[in-house]
């Protein structure tokens, strides 16, 4: 992180206020060992900034929303093996068909039913499947252990797990007509 943060400021220094490279390194190598407690790079990054960039200029150029910017935080990889982990809220949540796609129950299914009418109460009962772009970004957040099929004994979802309106994932084969002469 220290060798990012010393990067981008050389690159902003040599391409805002052109300066060289040189001086930049001799200070880091005279002031600082790789050996150096971490929290001395605090001090160095802002005493770096304090020297090369006026605050007017480095707070003028930034002009970023920071409540636009949404993310799901994924955690990248594991400490043990290495590997990536799964997002436990979409496995509690979400369930993944054999052909890809991801159905989720209705929000608000077990609140407040005193209220709600018959019909709604049949439609908060019902599923619904995700889109393209909401299952991709599922199939991202899981490993690969939940993206390969799971067979489960009296599963209530296995008429759903083939697709035989589509060519490509239909499993029986069409029936034929042939044309009247």
């Amino acid at each position: 992180m220290f060798k990012n943060v010393l990067f981008s400021a050389y690159k902003l220094a040599s391409t805002t206020l052109g300066y060289s490279h040189k001086p930049l390194v001799h200070n880091v190598i005279k002031q600082y060992h790789p050996l150096v407690a971490i929290n001395n790079t605090r001090k160095f990054s802002s005493s770096l900034f304090q020297q090369h960039f006026p605050h007017k200029l480095i707070f003028s150029n930034l002009s970023i929303p920071q409540a636009s910017i949404t993310a799901r935080t994924v955690t990248k990889f594991s400490y043990r093996k290495g590997k990536r982990k799964s997002v436990k809220a979409v496995l509690r949540r979400f369930y993944r068909l054999q052909w890809g796609g991801w159905i989720r129950t209705k929000c608000g299914r077990h609140k407040k039913l005193w209220k709600k009418s018959p019909p709604r109460k049949r439609r908060l009962r019902q599923h619904v499947l995700c889109n393209a772009s909401q299952s991709y970004l599922l199939d991202k957040m899981v490993g690969p252990f939940w993206r390969k099929p799971k067979y489960y004994v009296d599963d209530p979802y296995e008429p759903y797990h083939i697709r035989e309106e589509f060519p490509l994932t239909a499993m029986k084969p069409r029936p034929y007509f042939p044309p009247d002469c």
